[in-house]
């Protein structure tokens, strides 16, 4: 079976050695090919590069974020797709990038064979004087084997994920049990892409596990006696134009997006230590890795074999983050309400501001001063609770961070909020034997309606919602709802209840269960006991017993209706 699966791999590496090598022109069935990897979430694609065959440096970049995962919803990271969309806004805002010299390559579009047609694209449109830069960001683990060239001190070669990379099974062959043989790429197939490219300089961002274990060429550049088994393998070694940054070493394990935040962060300006303007990746590195290493522990490494630096942008402060928007936070619906927020930009930039009011509705000021207080207005039409969100851009296109958010909460024709706490922390998985329970003290007395902070990050799941006097009573009340969801974004998730008499200023009890086994949903709460009339409880077999966590002062996120 191993023997088998090398020479899949093998073949796979074989193919990779078989795309056409840089002719200036791209071919038209190339050009639907790459458009169609390109499609964002709304199924557009981008527009065509402008021409590249004059003279002077072009920058390109080829993105790859996957954060889905087709057979295993569980490794799902949305923080991935999070910073891949900061990562191509920001870029543009630089008099080096232009949107169309940027392909992105996310979600379902992530696979082996739309990556490899992205590096097409990069290599048919690069050349000697340009600037390429590669970010490639998914899950990564060792293979329990060493392809050629035998690279490998440890015997395993390093490998990134691919939209189908997981098994719903486990794979013996693979360090990680999970992994799909026929949708990874390793260090060496992706080598032999940067190999064939032609510019003057390519950096290259690997944000994952093992990420370490891609700077294998630059061992091989520093040991000429080792050249010619790449030579024989790769064909032509490109190396010494090349940066290489990982967010780990071989051997460790990387958490979150964290080094690629603080790259972008640094990209903008914040790195450029020598006070020139501009920024390199090595500055963007280290002001990164200080970073990182003080807050997660994490040692992001460098393999820099570029002559001088590698300058990706101009200095170009984004705005502050702006403040949480202050205003009513219960109302009705059909009303309106006025909420205020201001952010700075540390140029004296004028800043436009853009709103997400949490029910389908965005909206985009005017450019206004620096500092100076915003005012926003806007009316619900549905009952529910929503988070408003807001980002400030200034006038060179440089964008915030979102805003912390502020969650209000709107009341329908013939409804009262009565109770609520919508702060959120954490989330506690529900399945059929994990339950979670929250008391309440009510100030009406009938209840028509709970809305909770629900997640859920995989389709059909049946969960139900019930009210009782005591925790491991009867219902008093109860009604079921299926969830499906892609995220673990927190869903304020309303349940209409069968109406029930409650006692003003009495303890009672809602309780969040399910009988669909495994990973799958799970209730918000936020921590630091933000609701001081109620606690929150767990119980690990199906509300047979329950207990108040130990480890955490928490309340889970809920909103009743009188």
């Amino acid at each position: 079976m191993k023997k088998h699966m090398i020479i899949v791999l093998c073949i796979a590496v074989a193919a990779v050695l078989a795309m056409p090598v840089q002719t200036g022109l791209m071919r038209p069935d190339m050009a639907r090919d790459t458009a169609d990897t390109t499609k964002g979430d709304d199924g557009q694609a981008p527009s065509a590069p402008t021409d590249d065959s004059g003279e002077g440096t072009e920058y390109w970049a080829l993105m790859v974020a996957v954060g889905i995962y087709k057979n295993n919803p569980d490794m799902d990271r949305p923080s991935m797709l999070e910073e891949v969309e900061r990562f191509q806004n920001m870029l543009p805002v630089s008099e080096h990038w232009s949107r169309d010299h940027l392909k992105v390559i996310t979600r379902e579009n992530a696979t082996v064979a739309n990556i490899v047609k992205g590096f097409q694209w990069l290599d048919e449109h690069e050349d000697e004087d340009d600037i390429s830069l590669v970010y490639l960001t998914t899950h990564g683990f060792p293979i329990l084997w060493d392809l050629p060239p035998f690279d490998e001190e440890d015997g395993m070669d390093e490998a990134l994920a691919t939209y189908k990379g997981f098994l719903p099974f486990e794979n013996p062959w693979s360090w990680e049990p999970l992994a799909n043989p026929f949708a990874i790429m390793t260090d060496d197939m992706f080598n032999v892409m940067f190999n064939r490219l032609e510019s003057q300089g390519l950096g290259v961002i690997v944000d994952s596990c093992h990420s370490g274990g891609f700077d294998d060429n630059f061992s091989l550049a520093r040991h000429p006696g080792t050249v010619d088994m790449a030579t024989e393998f790769a064909g032509e070694l490109r190396g010494t134009n090349r940066i290489v940054v990982t967010s780990v070493p071989e051997e460790d394990t990387s958490y979150g997006s964290y080094f690629a935040h603080y790259l972008i962060e640094g990209m903008q300006g914040y790195a450029d230590s020598d006070d020139d303007g501009m920024v390199s990746l090595e500055e963007a590195f280290y002001y990164a890795e200080d970073i990182i290493e003080r807050e997660t522990g994490m040692d992001p490494q460098i393999f820099d074999d570029y002559p001088g630096e590698l300058t990706l942008t101009e200095v170009e402060m984004p705005p502050s983050t702006p403040d949480s928007p202050d205003g009513v936070v219960v109302g009705n619906v059909s009303t309106t309400y006025t909420y205020t927020t201001t952010a700075s930009d540390p140029e004296g930039h004028d800043i436009r501001y853009h709103v997400d009011w949490g029910d389908g509705a965005t909206e985009t000021t005017s450019l206004q001063p620096s500092g100076e207080p915003v005012t926003l207005q806007h009316a619900w039409q549905q009952e529910g609770t929503y988070r408003i969100t807001v980002r400030a851009e200034d006038e060179q296109g440089a964008t915030s961070d979102h805003s912390r958010p502020l969650t209000v909460t709107m009341a329908g024709s013939g409804h009262t909020v009565d109770q609520r706490q919508v702060e959120e922390w954490y989330g506690f998985l529900v399945n059929d034997t994990r339950w979670c329970a929250q008391s309440f003290v009510p100030d009406v007395s009938r209840l028509a309606k709970v809305e909770l902070g629900a997640m859920a990050w995989q389709p059909d799941r049946t969960v139900t919602i019930s009210i009782r006097e005591e925790l491991d009573g009867p219902d008093l009340t109860s009604v079921e709802r299926t969830l499906s969801g892609e995220s673990y974004e927190t869903m304020w998730t309303g349940f209409d209840l069968p109406d029930v008499d409650v006692t003003p200023g009495q303890t009672y009890y809602i309780v969040y269960g399910s009988d669909v086994a495994g990973w799958g949903t799970g209730w918000a709460v936020g921590g630091g006991n933000p609701y001081a009339d109620g606690a929150f409880y767990t119980s690990g077999d199906g509300g047979q017993t329950w207990e108040q966590p130990d480890d955490y002062d928490a309340d889970a996120c809920f909103v009743t209706y009188g």
